[in-house]
């Protein structure tokens, strides 16, 4: 028999004794929550509950794999969970039963995200008319604004009105696509992965088929609660229907994800979906310090939507977190620098430093840095900045200004334009080499066919926009940034926004050279190190520190933990303010990031260029939350605790609800899945 009281503290222990019934366990950062799912889980099964009784619902295979390795540690290999899994994996066991039910055959494929994508641009192939100045959006556009719409359940007009408001002109074919892509997978047997949980909720609609699950599962639990969507909360409801023995685990102040349609809603209003609901508060933080743990509560006490908990910490003798702004970027990303050396210095492990940034944009300075000292990291979130498509992209175009004879760049250039494939890009290099000067280029056009003259005409666009430049590496950068080019990253990419803010942060960059081949030089070694780092995967990521963006930090901790760019228009990001609630989400977000730390903390910002192109940005908003007295502030900066006006970028930053500041006045300072294997 397991001592639980011996286990677990007494928050854990109401939980396990008492989760009976609808629950909803607020389980604050580092609060042990894994712990807490799986001693209930053991618990019920010492209680005799059937394994097949109890449905245990994750969002990722690895909180799966893991919480199922500990219960059968708990259960000394005795038990194993058949309904232990993520949502897409228990729905497709699910449908494999019952495909019949919602009009597909049990041998019914499962679409990973290349087949899907490949599909829906089959699709709008007929219904969308192309051309030279006809702009449509890409397949992988298609596929997110799908998917979305599909996970928010919702329609094709609220998510452009929501979030792409580029493409309300082309409403009708979008929702043609649709129904055209809906009506393929029908006649081809198959489901794409959104379909696995509609089509679950769908099945439960047959009302003998949700009785049996319903009456199967004797209790539910559900992880990370705040980040399910519409259609999984639903589910849940379903399928909880005649127990009501449903608990699910989560953290409303750790919900950052509804760009992936994650809805917060779910978790602050369980009580009116779940009337005479339980509510059980895990604050007691195993992982970071009292003074951390501080900061993190202040932050987070001006959200207006939330359940209130206050972090309480088991460790002491911590340091205050520092506030440390530098000059520019670059002195920025050279003090980080300074203190990683520092701290591997005094023993600390690499792979227990982490540097934090809310967009990928904001590491590239870093990485120079860390690359010139050779000090290897791990990158999570996206791809190191030179070998993104978009950063690769716009190089080619300064390669072949620089070297005409430059193969590999007029490919990569080349092959994007519409029209233009292998056997046009080898005529165009053939006619390329019997030019005598440069000016000749546009005559190339004439000698080629129809659709390969419109896609050679659109790079001379792009061409002659960055021609127009006096020649630097940072002018003609920003003109490509400005031509046609940024038209191709709209129609082709759902984050065309950070693509577009990549490519500001290597302007930055580029400001510092005047030779356009000495820029070409450095960008050349940065990439090359990457590749041999890739290359060398025998490397052991324990040697490593790690950058990440913050989305990809939840869950994870670190000894120490630098925050980057905290500046006005970085974080919270200037698009946020524009967004319905985004604020909050934003503030939340800042809140996970600091909740990473256990021992030490630096927050930094660039006076200059931190969030607006080369302006004088200043500091985040959120820095003026933070009572002066939690932190220890190396800057000079103040604000009214009221509202925070930056006077430095001219931004005015005001409450959402006149409850936004509800505290007493104080000194302020400064797919979704992807793959099959995700099932």
């Amino acid at each position: 028999m397991i001592d639980y009281s011996k286990e677990l503290n007494q928050e854990q222990l109401a939980v396990i004794y008492m989760g009976d019934g609808p629950c909803l366990v607020l389980a604050g950062a580092g609060s042990g929550k894994t712990r807490t799912v799986t001693y209930r889980v053991a618990y019920l099964l010492e209680q005799g509950i059937n394994p097949e009784n109890i449905l245990l619902v994750t969002f990722t295979n690895k909180a799966a794999k893991e919480m199922m390795e500990r219960v059968q540690q708990l259960t000394n290999g005795k038990k194993f969970l058949p309904w232990a899994g993520t949502f897409h994996s228990i729905a497709y066991k699910t449908l494999k039963r019952y495909a019949t039910l919602v009009g597909y055959t049990e041998k019914f494929s499962v679409l990973d995200s290349e087949d899907s994508r490949s599909l829906i641009k089959l699709c709008a192939k007929d219904i969308f008319i192309s051309g030279a100045d006809k702009k449509n959006p890409s397949a992988n556009v298609l596929q997110g604004i799908i998917s979305f719409a599909k996970n928010a359940d919702t329609t094709i007009e609220e998510v452009l009105d929501m979030k792409y408001p580029q493409w309300f002109s082309v409403v009708e074919q979008i929702k043609n696509v649709w129904n055209e892509y809906e009506k393929r997978k029908k006649e081809a047997n198959s489901m794409d992965f959104d379909d696995l949980l509609t089509n679950w909720l769908l099945l439960l609609q047959n009302e003998e088929v949700c009785n049996k699950f319903a009456t199967q599962f004797q209790y539910i639990m559900v992880d990370e609660y705040q980040d399910t969507n519409k259609i999984q909360a639903e589910i849940i409801k379903k399928l909880a229907n005649v127990h009501k023995n449903v608990l699910v685990v989560g953290d409303d102040a750790q919900s950052i994800y509804s760009f992936r349609a994650a809805n917060i809603e779910n978790i602050l209003n369980f009580e009116k979906q779940y009337p005479n609901a339980k509510i059980f508060k895990l604050e007691t933080n195993y992982r970071s310090t009292k003074e951390i743990l501080d900061v993190a509560n202040d932050i987070i006490s001006y959200n207006t939507k939330q359940y209130k908990k206050s972090l309480k910490p088991v460790q002491t003798g911590g340091v205050k977190p520092e506030l440390r702004p530098q000059m520019d970027q670059s002195m920025e990303a050279s003090f980080v620098l300074e203190k990683i050396i520092e701290s591997l210095e005094k023993g600390v492990t690499p792979n227990e430093i982490a540097v934090l940034f809310r967009a990928s944009a904001h590491s590239q300075m870093l990485e120079m840095e860390l690359t010139k000292a050779g000090i290897p990291y791990d990158y999570r979130g996206g791809m190191r900045f030179f070998e993104r498509a978009h950063i690769k992209d716009v190089l080619s175009y300064l390669r072949i200004a620089n070297n005409l004879s430059d193969v590999a760049a007029w490919n990569r250039v080349l092959l994007h334009e519409e029209g233009i494939g292998p056997a046009a890009v080898e005529k165009i290099l053939e006619l390329i080499n019997s030019l005598q000067n440069i000016e000749e280029l546009p005559n190339i056009k004439n000698n080629l066919g129809g659709k390969a003259q419109n896609g050679f005409e659109n790079f001379l666009k792009i061409w002659d926009e960055m021609l127009t430049s006096d020649r630097t590496p940072s002018q003609m950068l920003l003109k490509i940034l400005d031509s046609a080019y940024k038209d191709y990253l709209e129609n082709e990419y759902l984050d065309y926004k950070d693509r577009k803010a990549d490519i500001k942060q290597l302007v930055t960059f580029a400001e510092k050279y005047e030779k356009l081949e000495d820029f070409l030089a450095e960008a050349a070694l940065q990439e090359g190190f990457t590749v041999k780092n890739i290359d060398n995967q025998k490397e052991e990521i324990k040697d490593k520190i790690v950058l990440s963006t913050v989305h990809q930090a939840k869950g994870l901790e670190w000894e120490n933990v630098f925050i980057i760019n905290l500046s006005s228009g970085a974080f919270p990001s200037d698009r946020s303010l524009s967004e319905t609630e985004g604020l909050e989400e934003e503030r939340r977000l800042f809140y996970v990031a600091i909740t990473r730390a256990k021992k030490k903390l630096f927050l930094t910002y660039p006076m200059v260029g931190g969030g607006w192109g080369d302006s004088l940005s200043g500091p985040s908003m959120f820095l003026s939350e933070i009572d002066n007295d939690l932190l220890n502030d190396k800057s000079l900066v103040s604000a009214n605790p009221t509202v925070f006006n930056d006077s430095l970028s001219g931004i005015t930053y005001e409450p959402e609800e006149s409850a936004y500041y509800e505290k007493t006045p104080k000194i302020k300072p400064g797919s979704f899945l992807r793959d099959l294997d995700d099932l």
